[in-house]
């Protein structure tokens, strides 16, 4: 029977948010809440039961099935050609706990925790967080994230299913806030907790009409999930006491800011304030200079320290309910490399003009931002390729020089290197695993040049023994060798714990698809 809160599209195409993505689907369907009444606990009971006759219609069809969300990924991780798609995006409530709900051995307060459906966008998460609302009405329970991506138009399921990095030094990859997550197959659907680390209550899981397990190893396999270990209905984020940001943008040259690239250790390097850790920092460099240049290099380095934040403080959002098309900029500036490759040097140059000035805050406390306002929705920007290469902290100049002596190569190819670090993360396939990791992304015009540099930019440090992984939630180049080098035992543990979580040979398969067959994660 047809369901009213599914709409479904046959015989389409599938694309991302960033238009690099396109393939053909079977179907799409889209599930929604009922809307009708107020969200609950036991309204969420009913969409889970929805999501799970959806993946049993799936199955009985032979078809594959994938879960998407704000369709953010640059990677084909959610694709699945020919089979279902599920969007998940209007999938949206929060929720609050008492005391009550709390099990008595968590190391954590319910006025921590924030429950979020699958859906919930990233922007959405920070503005419950931050201002009373009607999810968290009382000002004394004012939030916010730990960390969060750059941007913040991810749902919150598909950020930490492809293992997004995060924006504080010291902290891990989103998927360290997560304390519990639920997950929904064709006839499980199961309430997952760290073993050693019990959050909520026993009797919550049957709140949801879930199953209650608590085990570390499938935890840790769940918290990056790739979409492979069936549907993510929701998760329980810990939030952190509100702060602010301060920020200051300085242009340094590369042999002065060598050192602290390699060590975040930022005596002498030059930054707004050596006295003070930043909580959070970014350094972006032209390749092309970096090879030209050398040590004389100009890196924009980004810093944010960690302010108090007033309890009267209100945050002001430019939230947008829906994704927007955004500006052809990038891809207008790549039309004109095309054009003459010549400009390549001086579109790339204009680009970084316009992003990135110069500036300190430090004495403008009414610029300092909330990390919802400082990492705000990202319209799409077509034209635009991105790629993400983890690798250790003491290796973060080896790697950015091989990239620009890769460059050389391919010197029509719109890019910038952008460096930015997070702790090592408990996911097993999290691939922030480094302790820790210099996340350096290759971004800028979609071209066939940058697509060859990324590409051989993972070629040169596999021959090279270079340790590193890929985002991947961004343009890869993972192979089945490149995955057991990065990960070693860990893809074992993480086929392991999925065989558990997904005991039928048949469902494992119908939320696998060719990428995750191809790099060895379907065993």
């Amino acid at each position: 029977m047809p369901d009213t809160f599914i709409d479904v599209r046959n015989a389409t195409n599938w694309q991302n948010h960033h238009e690099n993505i396109n393939v053909p689907v079977a179907k799409i369907l889209t599930v929604r809440n009922d809307i009708t009444v107020p969200p609950s606990l036991n309204g969420m009971k009913a969409t889970a039961l929805r999501v799970q006759s959806v993946i049993r219609d799936a199955l009985a069809a032979g078809q594959r099935i994938r879960a998407v969300g704000s369709h953010w990924s640059f990677s084909d991780i959610p694709t699945v050609a020919n089979g279902w798609i599920v969007e998940t995006g209007k999938l949206d409530w929060r929720f609050t706990f008492g005391a009550g709900d709390m099990h008595p051995h968590a190391e954590l307060t319910h006025d921590e925790l924030l429950l979020c459906q699958c859906g919930t966008l990233i922007a959405r998460v920070n503005e419950t967080l931050e201002s009373p609302n009607s999810v968290l009405p009382d000002s004394r329970r004012r939030r916010a994230l730990r960390t969060s991506g750059a941007s913040n138009g991810q749902t919150i399921a598909g950020a930490l299913g492809t293992g997004v990095h995060g924006s504080a030094i010291d902290v891990a990859g989103m998927e360290s806030q997560v304390v519990g997550i639920q997950l929904l197959s064709a006839n499980r659907n199961l309430w997952i907790e760290r073993a050693s680390a019990p959050a909520m209550v026993d009797t919550f899981a049957a709140r949801l009409g879930a199953t209650l397990v608590r085990d570390d190893n499938q935890f840790e396999a769940a918290i990056v999930s790739l979409g492979s270990l069936g549907i993510v209905h929701s998760v329980m984020i810990r939030s952190t006491g509100r702060y602010l940001l301060n920020s200051s943008v300085r242009r340094i040259r590369y042999g002065r800011i060598k050192t602290a690239l390699n060590s975040l250790n930022f005596q002498g390097s030059g930054i707004a304030d050596e006295s003070r850790r930043p909580y959070f920092f970014q350094a972006i460099v032209d390749p092309d200079d970096l090879w030209e240049e050398g040590d004389r290099a100009r890196v924009f380095c980004t810093v944010r320290y960690k302010e108090f934040c007033p309890p009267n403080q209100v945050p002001q959002y430019d939230l947008k309910k829906e994704n927007t098309d955004g500006t052809d900029l990038p891809k207008l500036v790549g039309d004109i490399i095309k054009l003459s490759p010549d400009f390549r040097d001086l579109a790339t140059w204009v680009l970084m003009e316009i992003m990135l000035k110069e500036e300190n805050q430090a004495h403008k406390p009414e610029k300092w931002k909330t990390p919802g306002q400082a990492y705000t929705f990202t319209d799409a920007r077509r034209g635009v390729a991105s790629s993400g290469f983890g690798v250790p902290l003491s290796q973060t100049s080896r790697a950015l020089e091989m990239m620009a002596t890769a460059f050389r190569s391919h010197k029509t190819a719109g890019v910038v290197l952008t460096c930015r670090y997070v702790q090592k993360s408990p996911g097993i396939l999290s691939f922030t695993r480094y302790d820790p990791t210099c996340v350096i992304d290759i971004d800028g015009i979609d071209s066939k040049a940058t697509q060859a540099l990324i590409k051989l930019v993972a070629r040169r440090f596999s021959e090279a023994g270079m340790p590193y992984t890929m985002h991947w939630g961004k343009t890869n180049h993972l192979t089945r060798a490149r995955v057991r080098a990065a990960y070693g035992g860990n893809v074992d543990r993480w086929n392991a714990a999925r065989s558990l979580l997904l005991p039928d040979h048949a469902e494992r398969n119908a939320f696998s698809n060719d990428f995750m067959n191809s790099v060895g994660l379907n065993a």
